[in-house]
């Protein structure tokens, strides 16, 4: 693996001055899992990084009755971790605990995975399926601007998002629902998963999301657990063929877990 290309390096200390100093050319980073991997390939070549790792708020982590908030700057293995989020999100909080290998769980962070935007990416799909936003703080000649996004909205193509440059991801907001059942199934014969599957029943909202297997996670809808087709949703995804598996293939994986997560929520 090639060397990393030069550049400066910036280590602010709060969210003020992390706002002023980035840019397109300094870009903020926190583990730098990907990003470093990235900057290795040549994929980016940064002037600039703007390490968030010193910023506090970033790593809050917050569990109230109706939502739970996680600073973007929270590492995996922080909020996989935490006594709140085990006992009111342990579907997440299983996940992160799985996820890649142990350097990636103790130095990666939400929000850094969030923002990297990698299609094979669980935490993404896990998110979707509990309706989760981030809160992206911007900085502006009137000061610093705030605004939420469903991270179903968030992320709108590989390694693409709706955030600018100028602004930081600083939480990830999930909201809390003692009534919902959920359950995230993945198939993968390397790190990364080939297919991931999410499936979320609540009063008022029952959903599946599908990640891995195209370039972003596709979120379908449904009345309730018997509207969700397993074979149906198969067919309409849009597969990307790969080393992991062909078309046909990844398909009728995602068709089995499917059935396999809708009949687990649909137990309790």
């Amino acid at each position: 693996m090639s060397v990393l290309p030069a550049f400066d390096l910036d280590r602010p200390v709060s969210l003020s001055e992390a706002l002023s100093l980035i840019s397109e050319e300094a870009v903020p980073y926190n583990g730098g899992t990907e990003l470093l991997l990235a900057m290795r390939a040549g994929f980016l070549r940064p002037d600039r990084l703007v390490d968030l790792k010193r910023i506090p708020e970033l790593k809050r982590i917050e569990v109230a009755d109706d939502q739970v908030i996680i600073g973007g700057g929270a590492t995996h293995d922080e909020a996989s971790g935490h006594d709140g989020i085990r006992a009111t999100l342990p579907v997440l909080a299983e996940t992160l605990s799985k996820l890649g290998n142990p350097r990636v769980r103790a130095a990666g962070t939400l929000g850094g995975n969030l923002c990297f935007a990698e299609p094979k990416s669980d935490v993404a799909t896990v998110l979707m399926a509990l309706d989760a936003s981030v809160r992206l703080l911007g900085g502006s000649p009137d000061g610093t601007t705030t605004r939420d996004v469903p991270v179903a909205e968030f992320i709108v193509g590989p390694y693409t998002t709706t955030r600018t440059s100028a602004e930081i991801l600083s939480q990830i907001r999930i909201p809390v629902d003692t009534q919902s059942r959920m359950t995230y199934m993945k198939y993968q014969t390397m790190e990364r998963p080939t297919v991931g599957v999410a499936v979320s029943k609540s009063p008022n909202r029952t959903v599946a999301v599908i990640g891995a297997i195209g370039p972003i996670p596709e979120v379908f809808q449904a009345a309730t657990l018997d509207d969700l087709d397993p074979e149906t949703i198969a067919a309409a995804l849009d597969v990307i063929e790969d080393l992991t598996g062909a078309d046909d293939y990844k398909r009728h994986i995602a068709a089995l877990l499917i059935a396999r997560a809708i009949e687990k929520v649909a137990a309790g």
